[in-house]
């Protein structure tokens, strides 16, 4: 509920208007019951026709104008919704660009894919339509208190049965939360095992997981599969609820009514139009009540949405240099993730002149990747400093320094677009034939110009549908073209095929040759032997610098990885 004020107090204006053209459209709601009444007392009694013209006629331009005023109070909910709409998905558009890497890595996937597509659900359940409905709600009001001037008994009538259906509605409501959230938690663990199925077939037929997945499937789905019961059942009750309210209440303003017809205390047509404003009312009633559902489905994503939005971002300005010379400095710097009990490192001090070469050696999960992308600004070291030219890149813009580096990361993805788009992100302007010469020098050119799209290729998915070694190379052609001073690759050989190497010792020589510095976790020889400085991470808790070449050049790899 606090959602939809929120969204009316957005524009205190247009709240004002949609409360009276609600007022107005209830008013004009009751111009069925006034016509009932005069029709069977006035009507019948005189058979005058022209009164059941005039009569007519008036009822008629009630409904004209209550219909005129609805669409217009649509327009106006539509446009306030749309606004409120916009501004959350630029919000949590903002929060997973922004979100400081670090925190938003601690949330699973399946979690911030179900954070994502709950914009959806919020959109719908907090929409105008429910904005309307709940609006009209209040204006039962109007009906009951034009019943309680026809006859008070009738009004105290439907009063107490619309306070029953209200509280079994708001009792079987407040039952629904905990399945709600429950049902949420197990659609996220089966979004898990459905991404294992959609992108894990190799893994479930080569290794025969299916079995073991089969029973978390099942499991899940089974969990769902009782939530869902539980909630249609609580749902069918508020539904049942409002049936029998319906069907009470009319049996009950008859039969009371007719007593009071025949006490002289209400005619016939004050017995027919009450029963129309009765109904009128426990129908705005109970169309708000069935929103529950709904609006706890909506409350429950916008919860998750709130936990995504309240992840501190990174900065969006600070400081810059007018040119940047390209060396790097460690000062008494470590890093370690939350509630790990070994750092990665810790008083480490190092510094890479600019247009030096170094390799940073060290085993699976040692830290090279975490190295990476502290050097490429996701990540800040917990103490210490990491300086550019002496500048702390704390205190640096964020964006300027992601154009001064050229970032090949160890699982390289590229979003849905076409291969230009991809490789040109950070250089949108770049002419094609420097992207093509860039992608033969890398040894993918007979990959990019041999497919019929050539440039104007379409990846899905990643890009998982290119070959790992073919898909590194590109993703380096990407960092490159963005002209970055340091050139940072983590693994930028892994997969890649013994041709593929050399390629990529060409373009790594002739950075070096032009000034660039380079920083490349790899713990291929031909790499280390290169480079002016290594890093083992293998040493725990402060790295080892093993050894210092004066001239370093890259030599062709031999590999043959697959």
């Amino acid at each position: 509920m606090n959602e939809f004020w929120r969204r009316l107090a957005l524009h205190p204006r247009l709240r004002m208007e949609l409360f009276l053209s609600s007022l107005l459209i209830n008013l004009l709601g009751l111009a069925g019951s006034l016509y009932s009444i005069q029709v069977l007392n006035r009507y019948l009694a005189l058979g005058i026709d022209s009164t059941l013209l005039t009569l007519t006629v008036g009822a008629l331009i009630a409904v004209v104008f209550e219909l005129a005023l609805r669409s217009a109070r649509l327009r106006i909910a539509q446009w306030l919704c749309a606004r409120a709409d916009a501004a959350l998905g630029e919000a949590v558009f903002d929060s997973s660009v922004r979100g400081q890497y670090a925190l938003l890595e601690q949330l699973p996937v399946a979690a911030r894919r179900e954070i994502l597509s709950g914009l959806a659900t919020t959109q719908q359940s907090f929409g105008a339509s429910n904005l309307i409905t709940l609006l009209d709600a209040p204006f039962a009001l109007v009906f009951l208190l034009v019943l309680a001037l026809l006859n008070p008994i009738l009004a105290l009538t439907a009063i107490l049965v619309m306070g029953g259906v209200v509280l079994v509605s708001l009792l079987a409501q407040r039952r629904l939360r905990e399945p709600m959230e429950a049902q949420s938690r197990s659609a996220i663990q089966l979004a898990g095992h459905q991404q294992t199925l959609t992108s894990g077939t190799e893994l479930v037929r080569a290794f025969q997981a299916a079995g073991a997945l089969r029973e978390r499937w099942n499991q899940c789905t089974t969990e769902l599969t009782g939530l869902r019961a539980t909630l249609g059942s609580l749902q069918n009750t508020i539904q049942n609820a409002s049936y029998a309210g319906g069907v009470l209440l009319g049996m009950l303003m008859m039969a009371m009514g007719a007593r009071e017809v025949l006490a002289g205390q209400l005619d016939v047509g004050s017995l027919i139009g009450a029963n129309i404003l009765a109904g009128r009312a426990l129908a705005a009633l109970t169309r708000a009540l069935g929103l529950g559902e709904a609006i706890g489905r909506g409350q429950r994503a916008l919860e998750l949405i709130r936990q995504l939005n309240a992840i501190p971002q990174e900065r969006s300005d600070g400081m810059t240099l007018g040119q940047y010379g390209g060396s790097l400095r460690f000062e008494d710097a470590a890093f370690a993730y939350p509630k790990q009990p070994t750092p990665i490192f810790e008083h480490f001090d190092f510094a890479l002149p600019a247009s030096g070469v170094l390799a940073v050696i060290g085993a699976n999960g040692t830290g090279k990747t975490t190295l990476a992308r502290l050097l490429v600004g996701l990540l800040e070291p917990t103490r210490g400093r990491l300086l550019a030219d002496n500048m702390d890149l704390r205190q640096a813009d964020p964006g300027w320094w992601r154009r001064q580096v050229a970032y090949l990361p160890q699982e390289p993805l590229f979003f849905d677009g076409t291969l230009r788009e991809n490789l040109t992100v950070m250089a949108p302007d770049t002419p094609d034939d420097e992207v093509l010469a860039l992608c033969r020098e890398l040894g993918v050119g007979p990959f990019v110009e041999g497919s019929a799209d050539g440039l104007s290729l379409v990846l899905r998915n990643g890009g998982n549908s290119i070959p790992l070694g073919i898909r590194r190379r590109l993703a380096l052609a990407r960092a490159l073209l963005g002209k970055g001073r340091v050139v940072v690759l983590d693994d930028p050989t892994e997969g890649v095929d013994a041709d593929g190497c050399k390629a990529i010792a060409g373009v790594l020589n002739r950075l070096v040759k032009s000034g660039h510095s380079l920083v490349v976790m790899s713990n291929e020889a031909f790499i280390i032997s290169a480079a002016q400085a290594v890093i083992d991470l293998n040493q725990k808790p402060q790295p080892r610098i093993v050894h210092a070449p004066a001239a370093p050049a890259v030599a062709a790899g031999g590999n043959t990885h697959d």
